[in-house]
Formats: C-alpha cells, structure tokens, sequence
C-alpha cells in the first residue's frame, strides 16, 4: 500500500480521497505514508483525523449519541 501512495505523490498536485471501507484496519499505514510523502488527504470519518491524518469531510459519528433524546 506504501509503494502506492509513494507512486501517486510523485504526480503533480496529487492528493487523496479515502473513502469508506476497508480503509479503517490499514488506516495507520495510509495516513503514515500520507505524512512522509506530504500527500493531501481527506477521509470520511473524524476518527482518522484524531489518529494523525489531514481533514475529514463526513458525518459525525459520537455527536447524536452525546445529544439529549427528546421523548
């Protein structure tokens, strides 16, 4: 998956857009290789921007537990 993402970031104005999936289990590769080879990268969940990657663009997947419940 390095080698991959080191190929892409060779072409001019590459970036990323992880999408969901499978991405989570080799989600520590992908945003390691991101940050060596300084290739942008959106994922979809704010999980991932926790664990080091650059931006997420998604839902909020804690927040509507954390809202009051209106009975």
């Amino acid at each position: 998956m390095e080698r991959g993402i080191a190929a892409f970031a060779r072409s001019p104005n590459a970036g990323l857009i992880v999408t969901v999936g499978g991405t989570a289990v080799r989600r520590d590769i992908i945003i390691a290789a991101a940050a060596k080879y300084r290739l942008p990268v959106i994922y979809p969940y704010r999980y991932l921007v926790s664990d080091g990657g650059l931006i997420s663009y998604g839902p909020d997947t804690i927040e509507p537990y954390l809202r009051p419940q209106a009975m």
